[in-house]
């Protein structure tokens, strides 16, 4: 069985930062000519669409990406006091956040221009490197807690994974959300590949609006001593989950 218990954690997974606007220039020109894909979301919104660089103007300290397709996104993104980008670049995760988007053109094209972000962050090990599970075939967790009447197994949604812990969907909040609590044989099933049964500490909680206004709240756990063989069924997983999507995004599912 399993009750919530609390520790101090020690979370390594702080991004590198740079504030260096050389090395952010740069690694925005990267992103820029690999044509990568950003997703750009606002604060506490699970709503995120995906943009491209269009241009990195330096000379200017302003920063181009394509708009969204629906308007009334576009309207709330020049509304927002902030707004975050986050991609990858080869295997690193990098994010960063802006203020005062505008509407403006692109080769005569709607476009949204914005100063080039004062900080950029890089995740160098790929461990915190997220993948969102489908909404269709989600994965899920199944936790057992301890309660009045008896040890109860709750099922949860997996929002997301990666190599060190899961974001799950506590619509209910069932969970004790206080960072370092701790939830023992926890048993996570990965569609296609198994059941993986593990410890898990609450290292963040986020209470989200979705796009029909209705609230949830994510909590993100950490992996705590998750034995070798558990870890590779995990990492077989996340890679399964990247090669669906970019299958998808070529055109091939």
């Amino acid at each position: 069985m399993s009750t919530a218990t609390h520790s101090v954690a020690d979370d390594n997974g702080d991004p590198y930062q740079t504030s260096s606007q050389l090395e952010i220039v740069r690694l925005l020109r990267s992103i820029e000519a690999r044509k990568a894909l950003l997703r750009m979301h606002l604060k506490g919104r699970a709503v995120a669409i995906v943009t491209t660089i269009l241009e990195v103007d330096a000379a200017n300290h302003r920063l181009i990406v394509d708009v969204s397709s629906d308007p009334d996104f576009n309207e709330r993104i020049i509304k927002a006091q902030s707004v975050t980008f986050d991609t990858m670049l080869d295997k690193i995760h990098i994010q960063f956040s802006t203020t005062d988007i505008t509407p403006c053109l692109q080769d005569n094209l709607p476009a949204l221009s914005m100063p080039i972000p004062q900080t950029l962050s890089r995740i160098q090990r790929r461990e915190y490197y997220r993948v969102d599970t489908p909404v269709t075939h989600p994965a899920s967790c199944k936790i057992p807690i301890k309660g009045e009447h008896g040890t109860i197994e709750h099922s949860l949604i997996v929002k997301d994974i990666s190599a060190g812990g899961v974001s799950l969907v506590d619509a209910d909040h069932i969970l004790d959300n206080s960072k370092g609590a701790t939830y023992k044989h926890c048993k996570l099933e990965l569609p296609e590949v198994g059941s993986v049964v593990t410890e898990l500490r609450v290292m963040r909680s986020q209470d989200e609006s979705l796009a029909n206004d209705v609230e949830r709240r994510v909590i993100g756990c950490k992996f705590v001593n998750l034995p070798n063989p558990m870890q590779i069924m995990v990492q077989h997983y996340i890679g399964l989950l990247e090669r669906k999507l970019n299958a998808k995004r070529r055109g091939f599912d």
